[in-house]
């Protein structure tokens, strides 16, 4: 635009002085030259002052800003792109990286649990105490964007309503809290929990340590039917103290060989007691204690009992007939 101004002008120039050198030189060219050249700069001007105008200030949803506030539109709105951004993060990791199944496959023992889940918290301090590692515990956070994609995939195992933690074993759902610790408490997690994390089960030592008299029995025993009796005749709660096996259960056969440590015999009778955690012997002896009056302060300070008198220790009914276990 400058250049064009700048040749119009000279021209103007020429005009002007070619008519001041020469007579001949009419001047209505002059003025027809000095009309063109004061309307090509006029319409310069204008759309310079124009373009300036809509650099200095332009109107965004009627309000008009600098145009050092404006900047170039992006093609698509930031929430949106953010958005797709997001869904397709999630996609991906839902289609290539989150798969509970192969999270389950994976871990021999698995607990899913949540932050800020005192239940969670619970569990996990009954299983390291038994020295269970920290690999088998997997943390969800609510916070976190694969969090619905986690649960979703939870409720295929525990239902459409559950509550963390969520526990499973050799690939099979064990359940939330309340039945994990049952069946860690019943033995039902030591057979895996050895084998996989070579950690000791202790669930026949932890009973014989938490119950003050624990009577290890089996159904279907006659000798475990004679004990029980006899106890119950002296005021004992033989349902609170006494713990049946039952060999039907996958767990027994851990629980028995606990049991073969705890005793140091490989071969025995049920049942097996224990009294304040010492080892009290096979039914006979233990009916000969109580007929002997060794358990009247125990009875006395634990069930509230009154110590009988002594008396002679009588055979117990069956003629003295040991039957043993048929394990063995």
């Amino acid at each position: 635009s400058r250049c064009v101004c700048s040749l119009l002008l000279l021209l103007l120039l020429g005009q002007l002085s070619a008519s001041a050198s020469s007579p001949r030189v009419h001047t209505s060219a002059v003025v027809t030259t000095c009309r063109f050249v004061v309307f090509y700069t006029s319409k310069l001007v204008f759309k310079m002052s124009s373009a300036s105008s809509m650099d200095a200030c332009t109107s965004i949803n009627g309000r008009l800003e600098s145009s050092s506030d404006v900047r170039e539109p992006l093609p698509n709105d930031t929430k949106a792109v953010t958005n797709e951004i997001k869904n397709d993060q999630i996609k991906e990791v839902k289609e290539e990286s989150f798969d509970l199944q192969a999270l389950v496959d994976a871990h021999p023992f698995l607990v899913l649990s949540l932050k800020n889940c005192p239940q969670c918290e619970e569990l996990k301090e009954m299983l390291v105490a038994r020295g269970v590692p920290d690999e088998v515990f997997v943390k969800f956070d609510k916070a976190d964007p694969l969090y619905p994609l986690q649960k979703k995939a939870v409720q295929a195992y525990a239902g459409e309503v559950f509550t963390f933690p969520q526990v499973f074993s050799q690939g099979v759902h064990q359940g939330g809290f309340q039945a994990a610790a049952e069946l860690l408490r019943s033995g039902a997690f030591d057979d895996v929990l050895e084998r996989e994390y070579q950690v000791e089960p202790t669930t026949i030592q932890n009973w014989t340590q938490k119950q003050s008299m624990a009577i290890f029995s089996l159904p279907n025993c006659p000798q475990c039917d004679t004990l029980y009796e006899d106890l119950k005749k002296r005021g004992v709660p033989v349902h609170d103290v006494f713990i049946k096996l039952d060999k039907a259960k996958p767990e027994y056969n851990t629980l028995k060989a606990q049991l073969q440590k705890l005793i140091n015999k490989e071969k025995f009778l049920y049942p097996q007691t224990f009294v304040e955690g010492v080892y009290q012997g096979n039914y006979d002896e233990v009916i000969r204690k109580a007929d002997q009056g060794s358990y009247a302060d125990f009875f006395s300070r634990t069930f509230g009992l009154e110590p009988p008198a002594p008396t002679m220790f009588n055979e117990p009914a069956g003629g003295g007939e040991i039957k043993f276990d048929e394990d063995f």
